[in-house]
């Protein structure tokens, strides 16, 4: 904890939680719950907490999120003092409750302790996104946005913060002129709706300087025991607190579903819950079966783990990346490979111990898949899609796709690749006598495509933030298509032929 923080609101300001503040809705209440709280500091606290926040030192935000996401600076504070008595000062000017559709309401509870202040330079921002749900388990979660302007908006040029009615569309840039634009103003808190699409615009002189935190709600204990014997009814459920990254088909029939909640759940192929396996420390994004009843685990926290699938417990843990790890890859001898967001692929043996390491891309390693005993593809934020000899560390081909790309699929045949990223196009390309070469490809979704893979010879799947889980034979015929209520992450055929999707909502979907 910074002792300084506590000098930054004096016992003043806990009583002031009552003074009447001046109060702008930016936004209709139909679009979700949005406001403008002025004067919640002062500017010699934002001046404080400035001057102590560039004491500490900030750190690009690119080993975390990436540079098509955003690009400023960023540093994470936990103060929880800090934290109760910015709670304090806003709490009767926040909505004391919430309801969701289905009637479950929330409780107003805490500001989240983990606070974030980021700093903004020229040519830095945000681009269009929905804010995250920060879960503490199934009845305490963030609902709303909270962020004080630490800089006025005469200090930069630029900066706005804006409201879209819509996600982005094929470039991954907002689609359509925004609803509404807010200049910061030194002080002012805004809470919004985590639902709302908005972005930071990018600043093009000065220095813009912000705190950013959630509120969190509690489930009303009358709602609570209807809502749990709800979500267990369903196959697969209940889901993830939080958005669910990824799946994988287990050989015995099982499904192992990972995501944000840093959990990996273990799932009989009709959809009851087995077990779950829990010592990631962030979100888990990458999952891989190894030989021996065994699965390997990556994370945002950079690290990677060997679990035993007969009983749960991590045989082995290892940092594996300089940054967010992020994808995993079995090849066809037992060994599997990782990507991270450094740029790097690194080898690894089936017991988890490092092989070899190489600098493989420009930009985030999303996605790895073997075309054969120690060949693999690589999709990359750098829009390359590699073919790489794994023993060699060496690139046999590689075709730019023009866009950042998000996955890729080896088909069974070794030779056919389904590739797709955020400016929402699918292709396939073919890896054969040292050439990687493009074949064709069509417009698969209205935003970034999450995740393709293939689910027999002849058809694929693909996952869009446009919400869409679409199957497609292999010429490019939409086949099938199903909606997820925020962004569709991952997909994969069941045994009985049924398909299970997942999403940011948190919900695995059958049908």
């Amino acid at each position: 904890m910074n002792a300084a923080a506590h000098t930054l609101l004096p016992s003043r300001a806990d009583a002031a939680s009552s003074v009447a503040r001046a109060i702008e809705r930016p936004l209709p209440a139909s679009l979700g719950a949005c406001a403008l709280i002025h004067g919640v500091l002062d500017a010699a606290e934002c001046a404080a907490l400035i001057a102590a926040a560039e004491a500490r030192g900030f750190a690009g935000a690119g080993g975390d999120y990436p540079p098509s996401y955003r690009n400023n600076d960023r540093q994470v504070l936990d103060d929880p003092a800090l934290a109760q008595r910015l709670f304090e000062r806003l709490r009767e000017h926040a909505p004391a409750e919430l309801a969701d559709a289905d009637g479950t309401r929330w409780r107003l509870a805490s500001l989240n302790e983990r606070l974030r202040l980021c700093r903004y330079r020229p040519g830095q921002r945000f681009n269009i996104h929905q804010d995250g749900v920060h879960h503490r388990g199934p009845d305490l979660r963030s609902r709303l946005t909270f962020m004080i302007y630490l800089t006025d908006g005469a200090a930069f040029v630029g900066g706005d913060t804006l409201f879209y009615a819509r996600g982005p569309g094929r470039s991954g840039e907002a689609d359509g002129e925004p609803l509404a634009r807010v200049r910061p103003r030194a002080g002012t808190l805004i809470l919004f709706d985590h639902a709302l699409w908005h972005a930071g615009e990018a600043v093009t002189a000065g220095v813009k300087h912000l705190l950013r935190s959630d509120l969190m709600y509690r489930r009303i204990d009358d709602h609570r025991e209807a809502a749990q014997a709800t979500r267990a009814e369903a196959p697969f459920a209940p889901g993830h607190d939080g958005y669910v990254w990824t799946l994988a088909r287990l050989d015995d029939g099982r499904i192992a579903s990972a995501g944000r909640d840093a959990q990996v759940r273990l799932w009989s192929g009709d959809g009851r819950e087995l077990a779950r396996l829990s010592g990631h420390a962030q979100s888990v994004l990458g999952l891989c079966e190894l030989p021996g009843a065994r699965l390997a685990t990556v994370s945002r926290d950079r690290c990677l783990r060997i679990w035993s699938l007969d009983d749960g417990r991590c045989l082995r843990s290892a940092v594996a990346h300089g940054a967010a790890a992020l994808c995993l890859a079995r090849l066809g001898d037992g060994r599997f490979a990782s990507g991270g967001a450094d740029g790097g692929i690194a080898l690894w043996r089936d017991d988890g111990e490092p092989l070899q390491a190489w600098n493989a891309h420009a930009g985030w390693v999303w996605s790895l898949s073997a075309l054969a005993a120690h060949h693999l593809v690589s999709a990359s934020e750098d829009g390359l899609l590699a073919w790489w000899d794994a023993d060699r560390r060496a690139r046999i081909a590689a075709l730019d796709s023009g866009a950042p790309l998000r996955s890729a699929d080896a088909h069974a045949d070794g030779e056919r690749i389904a590739f797709a990223g955020v400016d929402g196009r699918i292709g396939i390309a073919r890896a054969a006598d040292g050439e990687l070469r493009g074949l064709h490809g069509w417009p698969g979704h209205e935003a970034a495509v999450r995740k393709v893979r293939w689910l027999d010879r002849d058809r694929l799947v693909s996952c869009g933030e446009d919400g869409r889980v679409r199957v497609w034979d292999r010429d490019g015929a939409l086949l099938q298509e199903r909606r997820h209520d925020n962004f569709a992450t991952d997909a994969m055929a069941l045994d009985d032929g049924r398909l299970l999707s997942c999403g940011y909502d948190g919900v695995l979907r059958t049908g």
